[in-house]
C-alpha cells in the first residue's frame, strides 16, 4: 500500500506541472508593456477632444436622420466616436427612443393630483430625491427599425489605433431573447457632484437641478438561456422629475460626452451640459497631472475593474432612460412627523431622506419602496429593452423595477446577518450539549463521521464568506464581525468534535482497510520460502538426524473460564495463536498494518473542497437561470441530506440512535431557517424569486430523514432491511425460545427454569397469585393476560436485573410454537424491554444502555461487548 505522504507529494508535483504547462501554453498576443504610456496618452487626448466638443455644442447640433424624416431635413451629427454619420450606427431610431422616454414619464405622472406637465411635477408628486438603491424586475425586447450585425461595422475606421480582436463573431452583451431579468444598483453618494441653476425667479425651471449618477446593471437573457453579464453606465439624474439618463462609454462609443444631446428636452440639455463640463474636466485634469500615465478609462462599462488597454473587446453599447415613480403621499404621511402638517409633503420627504442617510432615532413607520421604469436602446446592435409593467402589461405580469433604497437594504442586510449569527449561537449551544452526552468511546463510536463532516464543511464556508464580508465594507463591519465570531466558534467546536470521532473510530477504519486489502488480493499471498535452519539438538547436545520427524510445536494452554464455556475459550486462543507468524516465514505486504490517514491530513481536503464550492458558487451567478437554479437546489439538497450518513451508520453498526433528539431537531430547524428566508420571502436581500415547490421538497426530505431516525430508534435500525444489506452484528433484542436451551441460546438466568443447569445464578422466580383486596382487580387482569399468552405459545419468565436489582419479565416462546408476533412491530416493541449480551446475560434495556455509555463490558462477567 503506498504511503500517504508519497501520494500527497505526487499530487503536488502534478499540480505544479499542470500550472507551468498552462503558463507556457497561454498565447501572448498583446503588445509589450512599453506600449502602455503611449496608449494612455492617446486615449487621454481623445477624451480631452471629446470634452471640447461637449463644451462647444448646443441643443440641436445632434439631429441624425430619422426613419420618418422628410427629404428636406438636413441631418446633423457630432464629431464624437459613435455619433458620426460615417460610423454607421442605427441612429434612425433615435427619435423613437426619445419619444418612448417621454411616454414613460407621462405614464408615471398621468392621473395624479397637481395637473402639471410630466417635466414639472406638482409638490405632491415628488419621487425620492436620492435614487441610491437596488431594484429588480423583468424586461422585454423589441426590435429596432434596422437590423444591425457586428459584420456591418468597421471598428478600425470607427476607432483607429485600437487593436480590435479579429473575426466577425457576435459582440458581447448582445441580447437575442424575447424576455429576461434585470437587476440595477444606482449610486448617488455624499460626494456626488450637483448643479443648481441660478435664477432670480422663485419658480425655477424644474430641470434646473441635476446631479451625477452611475449604475451597475446585470442582465439575464432567460429566453435564450445565455449567461448573465454586468455592465456599468454613467449619466445624470434630474431629482425633481425623477428622470435618469445613462450611457455606456468605450473606445467605439463616447456616450458620457454626448449624453446632454440625448436628453428629453432643451432644459435638460442645458443643466446636464453645465454639470458634465465641470465634472468631466476635473477627472481629465487629475489624469493629466499624475506622474505616470494611467491607461484606464474612468467611465468604463466593465464592472470588474478598469478595462485592459491591451485586450479590448467589442460590446453592444446602451443608452438607458430611467423614470422614478412618485411616492404615495398617504404612505409617507403615515410616519406622523411633527412638521408635516405645517410644511407639507416636500418638507416631510426631505426630512425622511435625511433620517435615512443620517439616522438620529426619529421613528419611521414605513419606508416606501424604490420603484422605477426603464427604457434602454442599443444604437449599434439595433434593439430596445423595456421594463415589464403597466400600462402595456397588467400588474400580474410585472411592476417594472421595484426594490429598496440603499439605507433600507443595508438595514435589512445587517438584520439578516445578525439573525444568522443568532442561529449559529443556537447551533453552538446544541453542539455543546450534545458533546456532553456523547463523551465516551461507546457513544462517540455511534456518530457518523460524514454527518459531522457535512456540518463542519458548511460552517467553514459560512465562516470564510463572513470574514470576507466583514472586511469588504464598513457599513456591515460590526454585524459581519459578530457572524464571523459565531461561525468561527461553531467551526472550532465542531472540528474538535469531529477530531474525537475520527480518533475513536480509527481502529474500525484499520480493520476495514485490512479486510479490504485481504479481499483485494483475491487469493492468499504465497508464503516466502523459509531460510534453512539447523535441526534442533538432541538431549545430549548433538543435532537430530535428518530423517528424524520434526518436533511438534507445543499446544497452547487451555484456561477454563468462569462460566465453563470451554469451546469459546479454545476458539479464542486458537485464533490468537494463528495470528502469530511461524518462525522463519517472512511477513508479506498484505500482512502489514494498513496506513490510515490522520485527521490533520484531512483538513486540507476540507479547505480545498470549501474553496471549490465558494468559487463555483460565485461563477454560478452568471450561469443561465435553469442551470443556476439546478445548481443551487442540488447544493441545498445535498446539504440538507446531513442525516443520511447517520442513518446508514445506524444500519451498519446496528445502533438505534447516536444523537439526542433535541440536537437532531434543533439542528434541522436552524439549518433550514436560512433557506426558508430565500425560498419563501419575496423581498429578500438577493432578490431571489420565491420557490414554494422546491422548499416543500427540501423540508419534506429533511422530515423523512428525521422519521427514519425515529423508526430506527423505536423499531431498531435494521427493521425491514434485508440481512444481506448489512454486515453481521449482535442483536441485543433476540427472540427467546425454549428450543435453544441445549444450544445455549437462552440467557443464563433463564436456563434453570427449563432444566437443571449448573452454574445458573438463581432458579426461576415463581409468581404468587395471592392478592390483596386492593390488588385483586389488577391480579385478575394480569392472570387473564398470562393465560392469553400461554394460549399463543409464550411464557413470561422473571429474572433479577444485575444492574438495578429489579425484576425483569422476559417473554419466551414455547418449544415448537411459532412466534405469535410474527416478527412484526408488536414483537419488536415487546423485545425492547430487555437486552441479551453475547455472554448470555440479560438486563433491562435502559440499565444496559446506560452502562454501555461508559464501558463496553458485561456488568457480570466483564467480557467485551459489541457496541450499540
Amino acid at each position: 500500500m503506498p504511503q500517504p505522504a508519497q501520494s500527497q507529494d505526487s499530487g503536488r508535483l502534478v499540480l505544479v506541472i499542470l500550472l507551468l504547462f498552462w503558463l507556457m501554453a497561454t498565447p501572448d498576443n498583446g503588445p509589450v508593456m512599453i506600449s502602455g504610456p503611449s496608449f494612455a496618452s492617446s486615449r487621454l487626448q481623445r477624451q480631452r477632444q471629446a470634452h471640447g466638443v461637449l463644451n462647444s455644442t448646443k441643443w440641436g447640433d445632434f439631429a441624425p436622420r430619422l426613419v420618418d424624416d422628410g427629404q428636406g431635413n438636413v441631418p446633423r451629427y457630432l464629431n464624437l466616436t459613435g455619433f458620426r454619420q460615417d460610423d454607421g450606427y442605427g441612429w434612425e431610431d433615435f427619435g423613437k427612443f426619445r419619444d418612448r422616454c417621454r411616454e414613460w414619464s407621462s405614464n408615471v405622472f398621468s392621473g395624479r393630483s397637481g395637473g402639471d406637465d410630466w417635466n414639472r411635477p406638482g409638490p405632491s408628486q415628488l419621487p425620492w430625491r436620492n435614487a441610491t438603491g437596488r431594484v429588480h424586475g423583468e424586461w422585454v425586447r423589441r426590435p429596432g427599425t434596422t437590423v444591425k450585425t457586428a459584420a456591418e461595422y468597421n471598428l478600425t475606421a470607427i476607432a483607429p489605433g485600437i487593436s480590435w480582436p479579429g473575426g466577425r463573431g457576435e459582440w458581447g452583451r448582445n441580447i437575442t431573447g424575447a424576455h429576461g431579468k434585470i437587476q440595477m444598483e444606482l449610486e448617488e453618494y455624499d460626494g456626488t457632484a450637483e448643479y443648481v441653476e441660478e435664477s432670480e425667479s422663485k419658480d425655477a425651471r424644474s430641470a434646473a437641478v441635476v446631479r451625477e449618477t452611475s449604475a451597475s446593471v446585470t442582465m439575464q437573457d432567460v429566453a435564450s438561456g445565455t449567461m448573465s453579464w454586468t455592465m456599468r453606465l454613467h449619466g445624470v439624474h434630474w431629482p425633481r422629475q425623477g428622470a435618469i439618463l445613462l450611457a455606456t462609454t468605450s473606445e467605439k462609443f463616447a456616450g458620457i460626452f454626448a449624453l446632454p444631446h440625448l436628453a428629453p428636452g432643451p432644459e435638460f440639455f442645458q443643466s446636464s451640459q453645465k454639470l458634465l463640463n465641470v465634472t468631466l474636466d476635473e477627472v481629465l485634469r487629475r489624469k493629466e497631472n499624475v506622474r505616470f500615465a494611467d491607461p484606464s478609462n474612468p467611465w468604463s462599462s466593465i464592472v470588474e475593474g478598469p478595462d485592459d488597454p491591451w485586450a479590448l473587446a467589442s460590446h453592444c453599447e446602451y443608452i438607458m432612460y430611467v423614470q422614478l415613480y412618485p411616492l404615495d403621499a398617504s404612505d409617507t404621511l403615515s410616519n406622523n412627523y411633527h412638521n408635516h402638517a405645517k410644511d407639507g409633503f416636500t418638507s416631510l420627504l426631505d426630512e425622511m431622506e435625511k433620517e435615512l442617510r443620517f439616522p438620529t432615532g426619529a421613528p419611521i413607520k414605513k419606508v416606501p419602496n424604490l420603484k422605477m421604469s426603464m427604457a434602454a436602446w442599443s444604437p449599434d446592435c439595433g434593439y430596445f429593452l423595456e421594463s415589464k409593467g403597466p400600462p402595456l402589461y397588467p400588474a400580474t405580469d410585472g411592476h417594472h423595477l421595484v426594490g429598496m433604497k440603499e439605507e433600507v437594504f443595508l438595514y435589512e442586510f445587517k438584520m439578516w446577518i445578525l439573525a444568522l449569527a443568532v442561529i449559529y449561537m443556537g447551533k453552538i449551544w446544541l453542539l455543546k450539549t450534545q458533546m456532553k452526552e456523547t463523551c465516551t468511546p461507546s457513544t462517540v463510536g455511534r456518530v457518523s463521521f460524514y454527518t459531522a463532516s457535512l456540518m463542519l464543511l458548511a460552517d467553514g464556508i459560512v465562516f470564510t464568506v463572513a470574514a470576507a464580508l466583514s472586511l469588504a465594507t464598513i457599513n456591515t463591519f460590526l454585524a459581519g464581525l459578530l457572524l464571523t465570531f459565531s461561525t468561527f466558534m461553531s467551526m472550532t467546536i465542531g472540528g474538535a468534535f469531529l477530531s474525537d470521532v475520527y480518533k475513536i473510530q480509527e481502529p474500525e477504519r484499520r480493520n476495514r482497510e485490512r479486510n479490504r486489502g485481504q479481499n483485494g488480493n483475491g487469493s492468499p499471498p504465497a508464503a516466502t520460502t523459509p531460510a534453512a535452519t539447523p535441526a534442533p539438538a538432541q538431549g545430549d547436545g548433538l543435532p537430530r538426524p535428518v530423517t528424524a520427524p520434526s518436533a511438534r510445536p507445543p499446544s497452547p494452554p487451555i484456561i477454563i473460564p468462569s462460566d465453563q464455556d470451554i469451546d469459546a475459550e479454545i476458539a479464542e486462543v486458537t485464533a490468537a495463536a494463528a495470528a502469530v507468524p511461524a518462525p522463519g516465514v517472512a511477513v508479506t505486504a498484505a500482512a502489514r498494518e494498513p496506513q490510515v490517514r490522520t485527521f490533520a491530513s484531512l483538513t486540507g481536503r476540507f479547505v480545498f473542497l470549501g474553496i471549490v464550492i465558494i468559487f463555483l458558487s460565485i461563477a454560478a451567478t452568471s450561469w443561465p437561470s435553469p442551470i443556476r437554479n439546478f445548481y443551487v437546489n442540488a447544493l441545498a439538497f445535498i446539504y440538507l441530506s446531513l442525516w443520511v450518513p447517520q442513518i446508514w451508520r445506524n444500519i451498519q453498526r446496528n445502533s438505534r440512535r447516536a444523537f439526542a433528539w433535541r440536537f437532531m431537531i434543533g439542528q434541522s430547524v436552524l439549518r433550514l431557517a436560512p433557506f426558508a428566508y430565500f425560498y419563501l420571502l419575496e423581498d429578500n436581500i438577493i432578490f431571489a424569486e420565491p420557490d414554494w415547490t422546491t422548499f416543500t421538497i427540501l423540508i419534506g426530505w429533511l422530515w423523512v430523514q428525521l422519521w427514519i431516525l425515529a423508526f430506527q430508534d423505536v423499531l431498531g435500525p435494521r427493521f425491514g432491511i434485508p440481512s444481506s444489506w448489512a454486515p453481521e452484528a449482535w442483536d441485543y433484542h433476540p427472540i427467546l425460545r425454549e428450543d435453544n436451551v441445549e444450544a445455549g441460546g437462552l440467557p443464563i438466568g433463564l436456563v434453570g427454569a427449563f432444566e437443571s443447569a449448573p452454574g445458573s445464578p438463581e432458579p426461576q422466580r415463581s409468581k404468587s397469585w395471592s392478592l390483596t383486596a386492593s390488588e385483586a382487580g389488577e391480579g385478575i387482569q394480569e392472570r387473564e393476560r398470562d393465560k392469553e399468552r400461554e394460549k399463543k405459545g409464550t411464557h413470561i419468565k422473571s429474572i433479577d436485573c444485575a444492574i438495578c436489582r429489579e425484576v425483569l419479565e422476559v417473554p419466551v416462546v414455547k418449544a415448537g410454537a411459532a412466534d405469535p408476533t410474527g416478527g412484526g412491530v408488536a414483537g419488536v416493541l415487546a423485545r425492547r424491554a430487555y437486552m441479551v449480551t453475547p455472554c448470555r446475560h440479560v438486563f433491562h434495556t435502559k440499565c444496559l444502555e446506560g452502562w454501555l455509555r461508559f464501558r463496553l463490558q458485561c456488568p457480570i462477567c466483564r467480557e467485551e461487548l459489541p457496541p450499540l
